[in-house]
């Protein structure tokens, strides 16, 4: 069982405090609130520093899970590899000793996520049925021909952006403008939210709750990007655009703007990305790419943003 109290706040939440989890033999779920007495089923250590403390009901936040994490790396970098991965490709990838990959692969065989042929492994059925049974991710089923048509309107590179956890994955793209650019999208890989043009959108759209938790998942190598986000976020809101000036890539310069269903809610982020001889226009090509999307949008069942 989890207890969790909120703690001093993280690099990047302003005030906002942090949960601090313990181990308890309470409920699941416990957030400690200040009461007039002590919860005794909580470790005495924490009720000495706590003379007020009963345990209440709350949510606990969406964090990293070691096991998970592992489950969902073999996934995807099976799923990345047309020949198949063998386990010790798997167990080097995931930095893991080969017989504790080999218990998660045993238990994705068995499931028929993975599939095993002459010792590689393949994605199974799995992971296909649960897109087709229940896929409502409007961005997944986002009409390739719309983003054709900005493309066309813009003469540039024009890519689809989705959020997956903490991370961007680029799930359409017209123009190859950029080689690198077109390589990342292509292979579908996860990039950090707060370094592309694309991810800065979908990160100023969510709650600020959700965008503080998400940018103290950040390493302390990438806190000058979270540090330029924030710098840069009154702007993006007020703008409805992001930028990227070849930052993250260096002949990539990217305008993004995001996607919204018709009640409002994000759906994904596009962007418009050219190259360092048309860098200076990158404030025209936003402008250019909101209109673009307030105009095709409707028809393919999009809100202006």
């Amino acid at each position: 069982m989890v207890a969790h109290l909120s703690i001093p706040p993280g690099p990047y939440q302003k005030g906002r405090g942090r949960p601090l989890y313990i181990f308890t033999d309470i409920q699941t779920h416990i957030r400690i609130a200040s009461k007039r007495y002590c919860d005794l089923r909580v470790f005495a250590s924490l009720c000495l520093n706590w003379s007020e403390g009963l345990a209440t009901v709350s949510r606990m936040p969406a964090r990293p899970h070691r096991t998970v994490d592992r489950v969902i790396q073999i996934l995807e970098t099976v799923s990345l590899s047309a020949r198949g991965v063998t386990l010790a490709e798997l167990a080097a990838a995931l930095d893991a000793a080969k017989s504790s990959v080999q218990e998660l692969t045993n238990g994705l065989l068995a499931r028929g996520y993975l599939i095993e042929i002459e010792r590689r492994f393949h994605l199974g059925p799995g992971p296909f049925i649960l897109a087709a049974r229940a896929n409502k991710l409007a961005a997944l089923s986002l009409d390739h021909q719309f983003v054709a048509e900005v493309g066309n309107v813009l003469g540039c590179t024009v890519l689809v952006g989705v959020r997956v956890g903490d991370a961007i994955v680029f799930t359409d793209l017209v123009g190859e403008e950029s080689p690198s650019l077109t390589f990342v999208a292509r292979v579908h890989a996860r990039r950090p939210l707060y370094g592309s043009a694309a991810g800065k959108t979908l990160l100023a759209n969510v709650p600020d709750e959700e965008m503080y938790r998400l940018l103290d998942l950040a390493s302390p190598e990438q806190a000058g990007e979270v540090q330029q986000f924030l710098a840069e976020l009154p702007q993006i809101r007020s703008r409805r655009l992001a930028f990227n000036r070849g930052v993250t890539l260096a002949d990539a310069f990217a305008v993004a703007t995001p996607l919204l269903a018709p009640d409002g809610s994000l759906i994904a982020a596009i962007s418009a990305a050219v190259d360092a001889s048309e860098a200076d226009r990158l404030d025209e090509i936003g402008e250019e790419l909101k209109k673009a999307v307030a105009t095709l949008g409707p028809k393919y069942g999009l809100k202006p943003s």
